[in-house]
């Protein structure tokens, strides 16, 4: 990948991995806010080492201090002291738990001993930490021989500072709670971005095909349905848009690229299909045709899926006979089943569903039938059914000059595509290029100007 690409990976997803995060962020403000604080009380203890004449004011007697009050800092939570301590508050805590709420060490390079007690009252932890560090000198005393009587020749401890209750809570603590769960959400969604696009296999812009090996003819926006109209039965048609609208401009920038590859191909019979359902092939087919028809070449769209005819919605026209009729009639009389669209462009329907299409398509009949429909036209369009899953378009394969196919942004997979130009190009027939569908006009370039001409028919041609 390029700097560009990954810069563009950035925009696409920048918004969502910022959303993800703010969201893991506040949902760490929100646990926070529920938890029960907890606040945390501070004891000093002081050990004073017995007098030793021989080793006074010397570095080893300091080193023996520290390593002494190391020493202590583990009795301070020894089980005899924890008991003690509960002994001494009522028995609640116990010691089981006095031994997870409470914690000593050794203050570095001194001779203290920090004791901390945790609680959920600040007052009730001031007052464990203190009984803590209370009890612990008569511990100590008790612990050195019996026969050190003289106070001297003892080592002492005593409380240096005793806890007072906090003001505030150590946990929980939000703005590092919030500052971490924005980072974690950072990580994740950092990484589940790099997992999507890891096994991403979508076909989504022109380089996704150009990597496959195939000409890449051009992107058709997403049809905006208009206001009103029921998305489920409304097809786009370039005769019914607006002038200047992206629709058309796409439709054209395909047209022109097409016109050029049917020139050098020597290209008149023209095979429109798709890997799969859904991906906007009869679309693209009845769009091209009349994009061509309005570029000065005279046009046939023939509906060529013999399983669900699609065409006649796209020009409302009747279905009652058509492509499945030709075959009970005379080469002569085929005109007569064709419906004109506009001065360039006629349409010749799929017709009554067949119960044996590919019977039909395999026959000696079907290929007369094509060849005479072509004679009169100069470009003939074919839509027909997806590639793979059915055997319809490798039996039309041999009826025409060359095959374009058609894949969805988001829905065509690689694998699909990859081995319907296999297909293609296992029928030894010219692959003109792929189109893509389905692209976004929020994201196409935007001109400061519009044409004052697009594709129009009248409604008395229609």
């Amino acid at each position: 990948m390029t700097l560009r690409d990954y810069f563009q990976l950035v925009r696409r997803w920048a918004l969502l991995v910022v959303l993800g995060s703010l969201l893991a962020a506040a949902a760490a403000y929100f646990l926070t806010t529920r938890m029960s604080p907890v606040y945390q009380a501070r004891a000093l203890i002081l050990v004073n080492q017995r007098d030793n004449a021989a080793s006074a004011q010397t570095v080893d007697n300091i080193n023996a201090s520290q390593s002494l009050t190391k020493t202590y800092a583990l009795l301070v939570t020894s089980t005899i002291n924890l008991q003690r301590a509960s002994d001494v508050l009522g028995g609640t805590p116990g010691v089981d738990t006095l031994d997870k709420t409470v914690s000593a060490a050794a203050v570095p390079e001194t001779q203290l001993i920090e004791v901390l007690a945790e609680n959920k009252d600040p007052g009730r932890a001031a007052e464990i930490a203190n009984t803590l560090a209370n009890i612990f000198p008569a511990y100590i005393d008790e612990a050195q021989l019996p026969g050190s009587v003289d106070r001297a020749q003892k080592n002492t401890v005593f409380v240096a500072e005793p806890a007072t209750a906090p003001d505030s809570p150590i946990r929980p603590n939000k703005k590092v709670n919030v500052a971490l769960g924005l980072i974690l959400g950072l990580v994740v969604m950092v990484a589940a971005v790099a997992l999507v696009e890891y096994f991403d296999d979508g076909i989504n812009d022109r380089d996704d095909i150009e990597a496959l090996g195939v000409p890449f003819l051009g992107s058709v926006f997403e049809a905006a349905v208009p206001r009103g109209a029921d998305k489920a039965t409304w097809v786009p048609s370039i005769i019914e848009a607006a002038p200047g609208d992206t629709l058309i401009e796409s439709y054209r920038q395909v047209q022109a690229s097409l016109a050029f590859a049917l020139t050098a191909g020597d290209v008149k019979v023209l095979l429109v299909t798709s890997p799969g359902q859904g991906e906007g092939k009869s679309t693209t087919a009845a769009n091209l045709a009349e994009a061509l028809a309005e570029s000065s070449k005279k046009v046939l769209l023939i509906d060529g899926d013999l399983r669900k005819p699609d065409a006649h919605r796209y020009f409302s026209l009747p279905n009652s006979s058509g492509l499945t009729s030709t075959f009970l009639v005379d080469p002569q009389a085929l005109p007569a089943f064709i419906g004109r669209v506009g001065d360039s462009l006629s349409v010749l329907t799929g017709g009554p569903v067949a119960p044996n299409p590919t019977e039909l398509l395999s026959s000696r009949k079907m290929r007369a039938t094509i060849s005479a429909l072509a004679e009169p036209y100069d470009v003939v369009v074919i839509d027909c059914p997806p590639m793979l899953g059915l055997a319809d378009a490798s039996l039309w394969m041999p009826l025409v000059d060359g095959v374009l196919l058609v894949a969805r942004r988001g829905k065509t997979r690689r694998g699909p595509l990859e081995e319907t130009i296999a297909a293609v190009r296992s029928g030894h027939k010219p692959l003109l290029g792929v189109v893509l569908n389905g692209s976004d006009r929020k994201k196409s370039y935007k001109y400061a100007y519009r044409y004052g001409y697009g594709y129009k028919a009248k409604n008395s041609e229609r």
